[in-house]
């Protein structure tokens, strides 16, 4: 199929409802083809950057298709704010929908045909997207699967910390297996836009060195991370050179009327001083005023919504009473906190409210920080409290965002005299309100007011606390590169992410019913009923810290304290909130998931019964009168839009008081029947679920399960003195989103030997490293090392544990047990605990690759193919090896693992290759493996 340069007017209009790009998107796209991305995008709020993301798919497909070098594969786009994450997060998902729908216009079907050319192959099932998405921000859990894909089109959506920390050998909310893998993808062919770049000078600086450091080392390498700086004032040149720059140009505002209308419709402010604005604590005659301002500039733009922007959830939630009590306004409040469940419940109720669109049955929006930017809302005016200067040019974004009316008012609420030297207003302190109150001042004399073409001349610049930018050097990035390790001191990676060491990272929290009390019975049951993004609640450390050790300080004093479940990535376990032994606490980072019983009352009450106008956010300790608990929502498929219905791996079935006996007798024998066997178990759970179950929820889905798939999925009926608690169904499909499972287990049923495997991983790390460029002797390496490593799952005791009978060496368990059989056949292998398959690999490998003249990097590739070994093994050789091998085997076990040998050898491979390099070629062969594990091979 055909696929020229001219048609990229007629594809973004597919994607953006008819309208063409506008010229500056079109010089950008040139610019890409011609010379790679630039250095800067320069770009007011509202002139369509987020449009980088069609310009990078439609890049990559044209390269496609002319057999030109192509741009990177994966587009990073990282902004310090979640919900912008979220916005861009929304349009690529969007856009990798319209690449999978075969009813979409002939020039996104072509474009889509060209994607699928940088794939291993093409799902049959003409349901899937050549574009892999994905969203990395704290308060969420992360999405992997883009790290299975080397070779595809992907666009990442990430804040600074998320990205940067990846990058760093780090990444929160990952365990350290996944580590290594995805620092290596995000190092190399990967380009960076930094928006916001003025309030990400320091993750800035971190990237752009990472770019110079992966090709520091002996071996040459290209396609290296690339940094692209957007912002509205960026710098025009880089260590006294020019920098390449595309953007907005004043021609671009005389030709286009559309764009002229965005930038430069007047937005006129006028600033209201309060008295007791910045009081210590809130008073409640601020809330008033401020409700009294919006009701006036609501009755002078009537059939259009407006929005009122506070810095605190206590101030928005007595704002919105004030305006629905005292002014009867229809008035929805959202905070940064709530769940994407809520948000989905009030896009359901009123349609169109978080869009241009909009919903007219609405009067008044009420936010917090949350619809500063990424919501493409386009209000008639706002009301907002004083913040900083970055903070209020992008609430000043809401207002009139298309343009279509003449004018939009701008009512800033602050102080009615100097501030004090302690003053704050939720996360803005005294020195940046004074420095915006003076600002807004002079702002509110310019007749243009906040109009994004004016700022240009008069920008809001960052309120930066730092003094001395860090620079990343390559004995840290060795230290970083270390993720096997036990390090004395972890590193601090604010220090080269962050522009504001204050900042409060955020966490996600989950509640869910009837967590055991048990600790190990808790972890057990997360694991395998994980966190999932609808239920996620996105909280800032401190406030949940706050609340939850005030709660647990009370239940102490009544011999109780809370429990919970800490998920951060693959690595799952119990949390405390209180001193431990060793007088810490647990350290919370961004990705981490916190799972709490949903009886704790952490939250703020619902606006009524049935009422999704204010959904519950966390409230810290000392605001007792508000607390409440929150609903368990996982179970909520009904109430859930398509795109946040769970695709994913295991379902629960609760069990209401009369069901219990019911199942409890369906699951027990008679006495002169032997024990059920998993077949028979099966059969009297799905029996029990079509007339007991339910017809609703995860009861039906449950079902669908035992009934269409019996042989792959794993039944788990936690007890509590024999009585059934509940009912947890786990298909099939956890083998491909679990490295972990996938390494011992196949879902097809068929057998699955050790040689065949290692032949078709090799195969397919050859074919990987051939679609992404790389040289012969680099593609003969995976291959070698793809054919190598799984030698270690021949050792007998290894055998014994993937259940294999008779003479064939088994790569995976075919037979579907369930994890009390796999406890059982770990304990009778007799292998230690923690044993690696890997190690032993390396040693069995090693006298074969004799004589090759990269046998050291084959041999730190097949040891760390799944994240461990970097660069320290648990086992020493006579635990790695048993008494029957050969003394050989035995010799180079010992000079490997005993006596440093491993320790050099990785250090040797990162001096020629570099760290990151390293990582990457890593991330390759753990694909090849992950993909053909995943097909059953």
């Amino acid at each position: 199929m055909s696929l020229r340069r001219d048609e990229f007017g007629a594809f973004f209009a597919a994607l953006h409802d008819g309208h063409q790009p506008f010229r500056w998107q079109e010089r950008l796209l040139d610019a890409v083809l011609a010379d790679g991305w630039p250095e800067v995008i320069d770009a007011p709020t509202g002139a369509g950057k987020t449009a980088a993301i069609d310009m990078h798919i439609f890049a990559l497909a044209l390269a496609a298709h002319d057999r030109r070098p192509l741009p990177p594969r994966r587009l990073a786009i990282i902004v310090g704010r979640r919900v912008l994450v979220d916005s861009q997060h929304e349009h690529a998902r969007r856009v990798a929908a319209a690449l999978a729908d075969l009813e979409q216009v002939a020039v996104v079907r072509r474009v889509a045909e060209q994607l699928w050319t940088l794939h291993v192959s093409r799902p049959d099932d003409h349901e899937h997207s050549p574009l892999l998405v994905a969203r990395l921000r704290g308060g969420q859990p992360p999405s992997r699967r883009w790290a299975d894909h080397p070779t595809a089109p992907a666009v990442l959506c990430a804040t600074p910390d998320m990205f940067g920390s990846r990058l760093l050998f780090r990444g929160y909310g990952s365990a350290p297996r996944a580590w290594p893998r995805e620092a290596g993808l995000l190092a190399v062919d990967t380009v960076a836009l930094v928006d916001e770049a003025h309030l990400a000078q320091q993750l800035l600086r971190t990237a752009r060195r990472v770019g110079e450091l992966v090709g520091a080392a002996e071996r040459p390498w290209s396609r290296a991370l690339q940094v692209v700086e957007t912002t509205a004032t960026p710098s025009s040149t880089a260590g006294g050179r020019p920098r390449r720059s595309v953007g907005v140009s004043g021609a671009d505002l005389v030709e286009e009327a559309a764009l002229r209308a965005r930038l430069s419709r007047p937005k006129p402010v006028t600033v209201v001083p309060v008295r007791n604005w910045a009081a210590a604590k809130p008073r409640p005659e601020v809330a008033q005023q401020i409700a009294g301002h919006v009701a006036k500039l609501r009755s002078g733009s009537p059939h259009v919504t407006v929005g009122c922007f506070v810095n605190t959830v206590a101030r928005a939630i007595s704002v919105a009473a004030a305006l629905r009590q005292d002014h009867g306004l229809s008035t929805v409040l959202l905070c940064g906190q709530v769940r994407p469940v809520d948000v989905a419940l009030l896009e359901r109720d009123y349609p169109g409210l978080l869009s241009v669109r909009g919903n007219d049955g609405v009067d008044v929006v009420v936010s917090t920080q949350t619809l500063e930017v990424g919501v493409d809302l386009d209000l008639g005016g706002i009301v907002t409290e004083l913040a900083s200067r970055s903070a209020l040019t992008q609430r000043a974004g809401r207002v009139n965002r298309l343009g279509a009316r003449p004018t939009g008012r701008v009512v800033v609420i602050g102080p009615d005299g100097p501030l004090r030297t302690d003053a704050r207003s939720g996360p803005y302190e005294a020195s940046e309100l004074q420095s915006a109150a003076d600002w807004i001042a002079e702002r509110s004399g310019d007749p243009m007011g906040l109009a994004p073409w004016a700022l240009r001349t008069d920008p809001s610049p960052a309120a930066v606390r730092r003094t001395l930018l860090q620079r990343p050097e390559l004995g840290q990035a060795w230290i970083w590169s270390r993720t096997s390790d036990d390090l004395a001191d972890e590193p601090e990676l604010d220090l080269w992410l962050s522009d504001d060491l204050q900042t409060q990272a955020t966490v996600g929290l989950v509640v869910r019913h009837d967590l055991p009390e048990d600790p190990t019975d808790a972890v057990e049951l997360i694991k395998v009923l994980r966190p999932r993004r609808h239920e996620t609640f996105s909280v800032p450390i401190n406030t949940l810290r706050s609340a939850v050790q005030g709660l647990d300080g009370r239940l102490r004093r009544n011999g109780d304290e809370v429990r919970g479940v800490l998920a951060r990535g693959d690595d799952i376990g119990p949390i405390a909130w209180t001193d431990t032994d060793d007088g810490r606490r647990p350290r919370l980072r961004p990705g981490d998931v916190v799972v709490l019983d949903d009886a704790y009352p952490l939250f703020t009450a619902p606006a009524g019964a049935g009422d999704r106008r204010t959904p519950q956010v966390v409230v810290p300790a000392g605001d007792e009168v508000h607390m409440h608990s929150a609903p368990d929502v996982l179970e909520a498929l009904a109430l859930l839009p398509e795109d946040l219905r769970p695709g994913e791996v295991a379902h629960r079935v609760e069990l209401t008081e009369d069901a219990h006996s019911t199942l409890r007798e369906a699951l027990t024998p008679d006495e002169d029947q032997p024990a059920l066997n998993a077949d028979a178990e099966r059969v009297a759970v799905l029996d029990w679920l079509r007339t007991r179950g339910g017809p609703t929820g995860m009861a039906t889905h449950a079902a669908a399960l035992l009934e269409t798939a019996p042989r792959q999925v794993d039944l788990i009926v936690p007890r509590a003195e024999g009585v059934p608690l509940r009912v947890l169904i786990v298909d099939a499909r956890r083998a491909t989103a679990d490295e972990y499972v996938r390494q011992e287990w196949t879902p097809s049923g068929n057998e699955v030997t050790l040689e065949r495997h290692q032949a078709a991983v090799a195969e397919r790390a050859a074919h990987l490293a051939s679609l992404v460029g790389l040289s012969p002797e680099l593609t003969d390496v995976l291959r070698l090392a793809g054919a190598h490593h799984d030698d270690g799952k021949a050792d007998p005791r290894f055998q014994i544990r993937l259940g294999a009978r008779g003479q064939t060496t088994l790569a995976k368990s075919t037979d579907g047990a369930g994890p009390e059989t796999l406890r059982r056949r770990a304990d009778r292998s007799g292998l230690p605990p923690g044993w690696r398959h890997e190690q032993r690999s390396v040693a069995d490998a090693w006298s074969t690759l004799d004589g090759h003249p990269e046998r050291e990097l084959i041999a730190r590739l097949i040891g760390t193919s799944h994240g461990h070994g970097r660069t320290w093994f648990p086992h020493t050789a006579a635990e790695l090896l048993h008494d029957a091998d050969d003394p050989n085997t035995k010799q180079v076990a010992t000079l490997l693992f005993d006596e440093g040998g491993w320790d050099s050898l990785i250090e040797r491979t990162e001096q020629r290759y570099g760290a990151w390099v390293c990582a990457y070629l890593e991330a390759i062969l753990r694909a090849a493996d992950g993909q053909i594990s995943a097909e059953g091979r």
